[in-house]
């Protein structure tokens, strides 16, 4: 399989999956139906859903950087050290049936979405617009810069996208973790 044929398949899967939490959580408060049958999804099934979306998310990024051979800028390495934690706190929340691991996953997930935004900014500053003196990681360091990065699949799916796209989907998640830990505290399950 090709970097591009990666990619596409990569940003098809992310984009379905932020699709589907986004149009989700906009049915669960405008449809009374839609918010019961999220509701009774257990706080260990959201936690369960957390852990894979980080580990697939942590396979496609190294995918990235080892088969590929992708360069990682500075602020790529800043997501991977909010993003890499999470599958590892959800397994063990999962594992040993906690009620609290969504606040950590949370806080993780809204320091990635913000290093996410703030590098997809920069990205769409350097590769759209040619501004390369606004970029924060300049190739004259030991690290690429971001506009070194091949991907751009269907114009407008960067790394930095993806990084959105997923620490969004875990934000939101998260929140939905948090309903039923509330909920499931308040019943005694």
């Amino acid at each position: 399989m090709t970097l591009d044929q990666f990619s596409a398949l990569l940003s098809i899967g992310l984009l379905a999956i932020s699709g589907t939490v986004l149009i989700g959580t906009v049915l669960y408060f405008l449809v009374p139906s839609v918010r019961r049958h999220v509701e009774r999804h257990t706080y260990r099934q959201f936690i369960a859903v957390l852990g894979l979306l980080s580990a697939a998310s942590i396979v496609g990024a190294l995918i990235y950087q080892l088969a590929y051979l992708t360069p990682v800028c500075e602020l790529c390495w800043w997501q991977r050290i909010f993003l890499f934690p999470i599958s590892v706190i959800a397994g063990v929340a999962y594992w040993y049936k906690t009620k609290e691991a969504h606040i950590t996953i949370g806080i993780l997930a809204l320091f990635g979405l913000f290093y996410a935004s703030y590098h997809y900014y920069y990205h769409f500053q350097g590769l759209v617009l040619g501004n390369t003196l606004a970029l924060p990681c300049s190739s004259g360091g030991l690290l690429p810069a971001c506009t070194d990065s091949p991907i751009l699949t269907f114009g407008f799916v960067t790394i930095p996208l993806m990084g959105i796209l997923v620490f969004g989907s875990m934000l939101i998640l998260a929140a939905f973790a948090h309903v039923a830990a509330k909920r499931e505290q308040r019943t005694g399950v």
